[in-house]
């Protein structure tokens, strides 16, 4: 039996191909900055570029951090890399 005539054989260069496409994406995912709008959107589950945090303090002086500001106190807005896990303690 030549190679020809092999069942089920892919093209080495089709291997090539979707290797390099998995590696642009698997890019992609792990660096969303990097990532062009169009693609950002259009694939699942993408990391999402982190939106501004809000620092204040409540009645009992306990530091508290949300995504939306406090109507009734004083806040400071709060910028971070989109890569940031942790944001470092301020203090007062």
């Amino acid at each position: 039996m030549s190679k020809k005539e092999q069942i089920g054989a892919v093209p080495i260069g089709l291997i090539i191909v979707l290797g390099l496409l998995g590696g642009i994406i698997l890019y992609w995912y792990t660096t969303p900055q990097e990532t062009p709008a169009w693609i950002r959107n259009w694939l699942p589950g993408m990391p999402e570029y982190t939106g501004p945090v809000y620092r204040w303090y409540d009645d009992r002086g306990r530091l508290q951090v949300t995504d939306k500001p406090p109507k009734d106190r004083p806040y400071e807005t709060v910028q971070y890399r989109s890569d940031a896990n942790v944001m470092p303690p301020k203090d007062r």
